[in-house]
């Protein structure tokens, strides 16, 4: 059923609105909120990132901190010990990231399940010990991390990754609605059929991955620059993977504004907690997640869904 065209000038009314709003922030808000809206973007790349391949082809990946952590150290280690400027070092990060993850996904693609689940966790925790050895210290600065200064204001870093995430979601829409996103919902669907139907499954995944490792891997070149250091041990830590995974499924698997949703709840429910509850915040975050899990098993945009306060349409 086709949106009325009053209807449809409405939303984009909305959404331009609501990115007016988002791009003026820097001008009357304070550092607090600038950089909290900071995080919830940087971490809404992240969540729509993991989405755009796991949540369409229903390969579970573990290892969304090697795609942030590989791409930061890249473009820290250039702006550090290199002179390079972020402007350049921020792309090249995330485009040498997206080629070694073609490499990768080549081989990793081929097998299915929780073996590519444990797969991905394996590289992940393999690099962080690897960047963080002795051997490498001369390149990676081994385990006492590389301390930077980018030179770019806060209001420029905003804006920066403002444009990222809307770039971001305007890749997510356009693929989750095309014949492409279809073959990637084959394949989540049942991949052996997909193939007898003539999809090039592992073409396609691999095409998924490597976009999501540049998406990932500019929001991570990104924030650690917002950061001003990185190290192995949290360029490449399990919360980096987790957590852009549980917004996913807070917002809704597969849907293209879940991500949104679930990085901008998430991040202020953990502001609220850790600020108001800081020694039962994990306890209370765990009973939120499994309240979540129980009764909006979809996420909250699957949960509209259902109930036809949203439509049934792959392009939410």
């Amino acid at each position: 059923m086709r949106r009325p065209p009053l209807q449809k000038n409405h939303a984009y009314l909305g959404i331009a609105a609501l990115l007016a709003f988002l791009i003026a922030i820097p001008f009357f808000a304070s550092d607090y909120w600038i950089t909290l809206v900071t995080l919830i973007l940087i971490f809404t790349v992240y969540a729509s990132g993991w989405n755009l391949f796991s949540g369409l082809t229903g390969y579970t990946n573990f290892g969304l901190a090697w795609f942030i952590g590989v791409s930061g150290y890249i473009s820290s280690l250039l702006i550090a010990d290199h002179s390079f400027s972020w402007l350049f070092a921020w792309p090249i990060g995330a485009v040498l990231t997206s080629i070694a993850s073609i490499g990768v996904g080549y081989i990793l693609l081929r097998i299915k399940g929780v073996y590519f689940a444990i797969s991905m966790v394996a590289l992940t925790e393999g690099t962080r010990e690897l960047f963080g050895t002795e051997y490498l210290t001369a390149i990676t600065h081994g385990g006492k991390g590389v301390p930077f200064v980018a030179g770019i204001k806060l209001s420029s870093l905003y804006w920066a990754i403002l444009l990222l995430a809307t770039l971001t979601l305007l890749i997510c829409y356009k693929i989750t609605s095309s014949k492409f996103g279809l073959r990637l919902l084959a394949i989540r669907e049942d991949e052996l059929a997909a193939e007898t139907l003539g999809i090039r499954t592992t073409r396609d995944k691999i095409i998924a991955f490597a976009l999501s490792a540049f998406l990932v891997g500019l929001a991570g070149a990104i924030h650690f620059t917002y950061q001003n250091y990185i190290d192995p041990s949290f360029a490449f830590s399990i919360h980096l993977t987790l957590t852009p995974i549980v917004m996913t499924l807070f917002g809704g698997v597969g849907t293209v504004f879940g991500p949104v949703i679930g990085a901008t709840l998430f991040t202020f429910i953990h502001e609220i907690l850790w600020a108001e509850l800081s020694l039962l915040y994990m306890s209370v975050f765990g009973a939120i997640l499994m309240v979540l899990i129980l009764f909006f098993p979809q996420g909250l945009l699957g949960w509209m869904k259902e109930r036809e306060i949203l439509p049934r349409i792959r392009k939410i």
